[in-house]
């Protein structure tokens, strides 16, 4: 009977041992997904209002490019008003 372990409650034992340590390991793990999760939340909240503020931005840089030409109109009423 050589395939039989010659303390078979030490080996159970010892796997008792790393599956309570395996359990917490895995604890700990889910801990830290549970604090990633978290996190990834709070960053897809940011981006949308990122998202929000590039789209503000960039309504607004389109009215700047507008001012050259607004100006431009204004000069020319100005002109024919003050004629």
């Amino acid at each position: 009977m050589a395939l039989l372990p010659g303390n078979p409650a030490a080996i159970l034992n010892r796997a008792d041992k790393v599956l309570v340590n395996v359990d917490g390991v895995l604890g700990r793990v889910d801990g830290t997904l549970g604090s990633v999760d978290t996190t990834l939340e709070e960053v897809k909240v940011l981006l949308a209002e990122v998202k929000g503020v590039l789209t503000d931005l960039t309504e607004e840089i389109e009215l700047v490019k507008q001012l050259p030409a607004m100006a431009e109109q204004l000069a020319q009423i100005h002109a024919a008003v003050t004629k």
